[in-house]
């Protein structure tokens, strides 16, 4: 829908169903849409989940941006290929319902805002494994490895999470 030169998607509405499950066995329901933006062919997959703001539960978004001449249906299979490796890797552990780092020492996620987890102080948190981590729980998580190096890299939705 064009409205004053913005140009509105709804990928949870207007999206088609795909359903996919990981290597452990659990199934997912994503809602894909591919439409066109200013600077080439943009396709967008969002989990579709029962949503509750005290839930600790967050929606997995993929994105994939192409040219303008791409192909749309090989847009959304490097969508739904992004998809399935991003469902099957799981960067937290957990004991006693607490998460960790997992044992390769590497963690990905999304930078959120806005509806952040009942247990924090801050408005910002992460989403990581489709699960609200909150900064405090973030820093918990960090007592296992003080005095290690890391490296903190901020990359654009679209861009592939390199796991060198």
């Amino acid at each position: 829908m064009k409205n004053n030169n913005v140009i509105t998607h709804s990928t949870l509405n207007q999206g088609y169903d795909f359903f996919i499950t990981d290597k452990w066995k659990k199934k997912y329901h994503f809602k894909i849409l591919t439409f066109n933006v200013p600077s080439g062919v943009f396709s967008e997959a969002i989990e579709v989940i029962k949503y509750k703001r005290e839930s600790a539960n967050e929606p997995r978004i993929f994105h994939v941006l192409a040219d303008f001449d791409a192909d749309i249906e090989n847009t959304e299979l490097l969508l739904k290929a992004k998809i399935k490796k991003g469902i099957n890797k799981r960067y937290l552990n957990y004991k006693n319902g607490i998460p960790s780092i997992c044992d390769d020492m590497k963690i990905t996620g999304r930078i959120l805002s806005g509806d952040q987890p009942m247990d924090s102080q801050f408005d910002y948190y992460f989403a990581i494994d489709g699960k609200k981590i909150s900064i405090e729980n973030f820093l918990e998580m960090l007592d296992c490895v003080v005095g290690y190096n890391f490296k903190f890299q901020i990359l654009d939705t679209c861009e592939d999470i390199d796991d060198d």
